[in-house]
């Protein structure tokens, strides 16, 4: 016999705790004041998605990588520095 309760438990659990992303490596595509940062290949961030108080100071390239932090829900990420400095 199929323990469904069991198995449909297991699924909510899955659904429910996704795993966090953790620190990403973002690279400037495009200098401010129109900011794009990119997550590899497919996740393209605009300054609305990006949060950080000093990110004019930091004399920003296109080239340059940033350290990023995603919020819980992946939705906006924190600028935490810029590689190397």
């Amino acid at each position: 016999m199929d323990k469904w309760d069991v198995e449909l438990a297991r699924l909510l659990k899955e659904r429910n705790n996704r795993p966090n992303m953790g620190v990403v490596i973002g690279k400037v595509i495009r200098e401010l004041p129109d900011l794009l940062v990119s997550i590899g290949d497919e996740i393209i961030l605009d300054e609305e998605l990006l949060i950080a108080n000093r990110i004019y100071s930091l004399a920003l390239l296109a080239g340059d990588q940033l350290i990023l932090m995603p919020s819980s829900d992946g939705q906006t990420f924190y600028v935490m520095d810029k590689v190397g400095e």
